[in-house]
């Protein structure tokens, strides 16, 4: 069944709280670059992408982050084929209080089948509480 850009990543925001390594990175499309201000990684192939999603679950789990909320700002269509959209993430704990919220944004790409996948993300860390938890984990 086809969907829009938007039911797209409501389905993402409910797979991402399965924390299923695998079914995560099954919405992106390989190569795939996530980035940010200080870095820039390309997953080439569906083992990279399964290993970099399956070490972030680790390190929310380690923060203690149990729910992810998004909430979309924008979506846009670039061309047939290429859409932009850009959404605040909230990041819960199992008390289902605030741990921290960031931007990310997505370029993503209509596959032949009508479905969407990720082929950029860029995350958008603007208070820093990402980076800030992330490097207490060690």
């Amino acid at each position: 069944m086809p969907m829009d850009s938007e039911s797209f990543l409501d389905a993402y925001a409910k797979v991402l709280n399965t924390f299923d390594a695998k079914k995560i990175a099954s919405f992106c499309l390989p190569p795939t670059i996530i980035m940010n201000d200080n870095s820039k990684k390309v997953m080439a192939n569906e083992e990279e992408l399964e290993k970099a999603v399956s070490r972030m679950i680790t390190q929310f789990t380690k923060v203690g982050v149990k729910t992810f909320v998004p909430k979309l700002q924008q979506t846009m269509r670039l061309s047939d084929t290429l859409y932009f959209s850009k959404m605040r993430w909230q990041f819960f704990d199992q008390n289902d209080d605030l741990c921290f919220g960031c931007a990310t944004s997505y370029t993503l790409q209509k596959m032949p089948d009508n479905q969407f996948k990720i082929i950029v993300a860029v995350i958008d860390d603007d208070e820093n509480k990402l980076t800030d938890l992330f490097s207490r984990t060690g």
